[in-house]
């Protein structure tokens, strides 16, 4: 039998080693694994010690630039200067949460809501992938009243309690929450592309069926979008 790996494992560095480091980088795994224990997953074989963000660019301690085509924190780019001066400007003016009137907050959700179908008449605004993930696995079932959910196979979507229960790739060792079924990923490599949308209908067909089965109500399919 051939041992598969977790997504997130793929390209996981591996905290015991050390060897080929260079001292800085290998003071910096050391320290990282005495604060944040050895469970927190750190990215490549060769650990990178960023230091700058500027547009695309990622600036290495020892000057490599790398192109960033992975990162999933900026969104325009790092350190855009237009996204700078703002956030400098909020922070010198105020910065609190959303539990008291403020209309900086209300003009850009009204700029967000017009952008929208009209069916999505309200927003509410999140501080990560995690969080949002948790807040529509808690709508789904307030709409539908169940409690399964279908999801790929190898998928991440977070590090919640709910979130990790729903994501096959979590580097967590909990036993998957039965309410929560697997489906095969769209795989346009080995399935024509025009057959592998019908593929994924009728794999989710069937775990729907098998849902019933079980005397469980569908309450929604969350996909892994890098698939």
């Amino acid at each position: 039998m051939v041992a598969t790996r977790k997504i997130l494992e793929l390209n996981a560095f591996d905290m015991k080693a050390g060897v080929g480091l260079d001292p800085d980088t290998a003071k910096l795994v050391t320290r990282r694994r005495r604060t944040f224990g050895p469970a927190s997953m750190l990215f490549y074989a060769r650990p990178l010690n960023l230091v700058r963000g500027e547009g695309v660019w990622l600036i290495g301690a020892d000057g490599t630039r790398y192109l960033d085509a992975y990162n999933n924190v900026a969104s325009v780019g790092h350190c855009h200067p237009r996204v700078v001066a703002a956030v400098s400007q909020q922070m010198a003016t105020l910065n609190t949460h959303s539990r008291y009137l403020s209309a900086i907050v209300y003009d850009y959700a009204e700029r967000l809501l017009a952008t929208m179908p009209r069916e999505v008449s309200n927003v509410v605004f999140t501080c990560t992938g995690s969080e949002s993930v948790d807040l529509s696995l808690r709508i789904a079932r307030a709409v539908t009243g169940g409690t399964g959910f279908i999801v790929t196979e190898n998928a991440y979507h977070g590090n919640t309690l709910a979130v990790t229960q729903i994501s096959p790739a979590s580097a967590s060792g909990e036993p998957r929450n039965p309410h929560v079924f697997l489906v095969p990923a769209p795989d346009t490599y080995r399935t024509p592309s025009e057959d592998a949308g019908r593929l994924l209908a009728a794999n989710v067909k069937k775990a729907i069926s098998a849902m019933k089965r079980k005397k469980i109500r569908f309450a929604g399919l969350v996909a892994d979008s890098i698939f």
